[in-house]
């Protein structure tokens, strides 16, 4: 395997910023829990270079099977038929936000740029950054009929300010002075400060964004829109609901007869070729694994590599990012490794024992023990290594890592990179390539595994090594790790990895799993000690909107959530870099600046030990579709979980 693994997030970005990744709960009630429609659309049309003969395969809810894609959904949703964006609840990623939902900006996630959906282009600024035109794109229509203009925009805006029961509520009150449609394309937004990011903060950069466009002769109707279900939701995109289960474990949609109408339609030309998408749960890791081997699913959201290699060698059209290893992409955005809850106080508080935890492990097994060595290592904090973030910013910044020294507090210093890591993996797998083509699969170099220095760091941050273990404060030290149950395999495995390295190094270790619901609960607000969260990110070379969350002034005392990090890093020199870079144009020099400051400083308190960049196996089945983005074909990344999955659909073809 001698060709370079291609990078769908390309280090030729140029500007913009990353909003975090994650995704909301669920939808609710009523619905045919079989080929009975709670929400009826009309037929849509025949679909374009199928076949005359239609398969006589119909799926479980009644659709040929040539003419339905079965995508995953990751989690059933506890309210069916709910598919407002604004109510709390509302399972987003259950197909809602990839082809119903109306952004104002949208993700190339190969170019890393963003482009206008609802809105025609980017916003135009004054000098200051505190009034703003946004001109809104012509031509796309509510699957009603009514034309989508600048008033369903402002209205929107206004919605949201001015609805408490909306979380955005008061964070837009804190940005925006007033919006307002000054005719009816075009829309005249005025922040109270500075905010050269309009477009970042209210556009998707990943995974989606908070602010969807709904129709105003709609929600203008509605008493409290965050109470507000809209079971028969109006939509801008290309589908629509058909049906869906009482009990929350799928949502039939179905293409828009209207398909050029739609927000897809307008930007691209390009009708979808699917007359219905059917997204699915379906349950345990052998129920999916059965389901795509018997061609039940199209589209699994991600798996283990051991369920990846089963089910390849059942369905020769199934397939992942490469044909052979590491068979995963390795730009999912969002690293995995270790969060400290720095708000518990000492010492995970102090960067020289953060420093000892990453000195005390060996990378090159936990590697191996995650994903049997799959992935490009990602050591520098809290931005995640992504190809684009090695090319932008760790390449430039490479001696400055080389040279940079712990103070060990004995008198001795200690050099903590380590950039033999692609060689040592490469030779342990196999693989062959030159330096640039490994350096893309395994990364730069990891944090050197020595124990040595680590033992001194812990000294220095005030613990004590006696016969039966680490003492801290007199007191036996206990090391209490935590991930999530089920999901997250690769954060999962990292902890667990991370649970034999410590408890080898000396330390009196304890592991658990957590429920979702606990999980996010503790992650919020700081109730854990070390845990497999996953606070990173990477995707475009203005770093602002990943990082504004790290500001100490976002803290709230531990047991309270806030708007910032639950890790709660309090760091002075950090803070004032946010704060300079929130002033400042994202696609300046001087924007590009104060983000290497900031990584510096990061590196240096090291206040989250990453192991990986984000790594997806993600399979597809070919039977019945076709063109699947993959690294031969990287038109677009494999991210059925984002808005932007209704971009990637467009190019799939019929079998």
């Amino acid at each position: 395997m001698k060709k370079r693994i291609v990078s769908v997030l390309l280090a030729s970005v140029l500007a913009t910023s990353l909003v975090a990744c994650g995704g909301t709960a669920a939808p609710e009630a009523g619905g045919d829990a079989g080929a009975g429609a709670a929400t009826e659309q009309t037929e849509a049309p025949a679909d374009t270079g199928s076949s005359e003969s239609a398969s006589s395969e119909m799926t479980e809810v009644g659709t040929p099977r040539n003419e339905t894609l079965i995508v995953e959904t990751q989690t059933p949703t506890d309210v069916p038929g709910q598919f407002n964006s604004y109510m709390q609840g509302t399972q987003m990623g259950f197909g809602i936000h990839q082809l119903m939902s109306a952004m104002m900006w949208e993700m190339d996630t190969v170019k890393g740029e963003q482009f206008g959906e609802v809105a025609e282009g980017m916003p135009e600024s004054n000098e200051d950054f505190t009034e703003h035109t946004v001109k809104i794109r012509q031509g796309i229509k509510w699957s009603d009929g009514e034309d989508l203009t600048a008033k369903d925009v402002a209205f929107t805006f206004n919605m949201i300010m001015n609805t408490p029961g909306i979380a955005q509520c008061d964070y837009y009150n804190s940005v925006f002075e007033s919006v307002e449609a000054t005719d009816d394309y075009t829309v005249l937004i005025k922040t109270k400060e500075s905010f050269p990011r309009l477009a970042l903060r209210m556009g998707v950069t990943i995974w989606g964004n908070d602010l969807r466009i709904v129709p105003e002769h709609i929600y203008s109707q509605v008493d409290d829109p965050s109470t507000f279900k809209d079971e028969n939701p109006v939509v801008a995109g290309p589908y629509t609901v058909k049906s869906y289960d009482p009990l929350g474990k799928w949502i039939l949609y179905e293409r828009r007869e209207d398909w050029q109408n739609t927000t897809v339609g307008v930007v691209t030309g390009k009708q979808c070729p699917a007359k219905y998408v059917w997204f699915r749960y379906l349950g345990d890791d052998t129920t999916r694994q059965m389901a795509m081997i018997q061609n039940e699913v199209d589209i699994l959201c991600e798996v283990t590599p051991e369920i990846l290699q089963t089910m390849m060698s059942s369905n020769d059209k199934i397939s992942a990012w490469y044909d052979e290893f590491p068979y995963a992409t390795s730009d999912d955005p969002c690293s995995k490794g270790l969060a400290f809850s720095q708000g518990q106080g000492a010492p995970y508080d102090n960067a020289d024992f953060r420093w000892a935890i990453a000195l005390a492990m060996n990378f090159d097994e936990i590697s191996m023990n995650i994903f049997d060595g799959a992935g490009r290592s990602s050591p520098f904090g809290i931005l995640c290594n992504t190809s684009a973030f090695q090319d932008l910013y760790a390449k430039p910044m490479q001696s400055w890592f080389e040279d940079f020294e712990l103070d060990l507090g004995d008198g001795t210093t200690c050099k903590p990179w380590d950039g033999e890591y692609k060689n040592r993996m490469a030779e342990q797998l196999g693989i062959t390539g030159d330096d640039a083509y490994l350096e893309d699969m395994f990364g730069m170099g990891c944090i050197k595994y020595d124990p040595e220095a680590a033992e001194k760091l812990l000294i220095k941050a005030g613990l004590e090594k006696k016969d039966d273990g680490w003492y801290f404060n007199g007191e036996p030290f206990v090391l209490n790790l935590t991930y999530l149950a089920d999901t997250e395999a690769q954060a999962g495995r990292g902890v667990q990895a991370a649970y034999d390295q410590l408890t080898k190094f000396g330390f009196n270790c304890n592991i658990s799993s957590e429920s979702s619901a606990t999980w996010d609960s503790n992650g919020g607000t700081g109730n854990y000690y070390v845990a497999g969260y996953w606070p990173t990110g990477f995707i475009t070379k203005d770093i602002y909107s990943q990082i504004n969350g790290w500001d100490a002034d976002l803290i709230v005392p531990l047991g309270e959530i806030g708007s910032g990090q639950g890790s709660r890093w309090n760091n002075k020199e950090a803070t004032d870099i946010i704060h300079k870079l929130s002033k400042v144009s994202p696609d300046s020099q001087e924007a590009y600046d104060l983000a290497v400051d900031f990584i510096k400083v990061q590196y240096e308190e090291m206040p989250f030990i990453s192991f990986h960049s984000g790594v997806k196996f993600v399979p597809t089945n070919a039977t019945y579709w076709g063109n699947y983005p993959n690294a031969n074909n990287a038109y677009n990344g494999p991210w059925w979980w984002w808005s932007c999955f209704k971009y990637i659909l467009v190019n799939f073809t019929p079998q």
